[in-house]
């Protein structure tokens, strides 16, 4: 739990949540948290994670060191949770799309591994 003006919030009130920036462009979802203990025994959420390495690793770790030995951590980000201004179903940031560099995964994916796919309409 975090405790967010007053209020408490979960870690499922954040996990898989929009990433929204502050010109309105939506470019990811949380897909994990970083935490850290505080000296009074309480867990602090410090660090939002995004990337298909993290969101692998959500489903098996085995999948998680498979991407990352192919991306090497280039696609994963971390956001500080006091980027963060407003929570709720899509978590308001702070910044602009470009102080944010997601996103980048999915052109690579196409280009390194899909084109190589018999039928995927790229004619390569």
């Amino acid at each position: 739990m975090l405790e967010r003006n007053e209020q408490p919030l979960y870690l499922r009130d954040i996990i898989d949540s929009q990433l929204e920036t502050r010109d309105h462009i939506e470019i990811s979802r949380v897909d994990d948290v970083e935490a850290v203990w505080r000296e009074d025994g309480t867990l602090v959420i410090t660090v939002l994670l995004t990337g298909p390495q993290t969101l692998a690793g959500r489903v098996d770790k085995p999948l998680r060191s498979l991407l990352q030995a192919l991306f090497h951590d280039r696609f994963d980000h971390r956001i500080p949770l006091f980027d963060v201004e407003t929570f709720g179903p899509t978590l308001q940031l702070s910044g602009t799309a470009k102080d944010y560099p997601v996103g980048k995964s999915d052109p690579w994916i196409a280009d390194h591994i899909l084109r190589w796919i018999p039928g995927n309409g790229r004619g390569h």
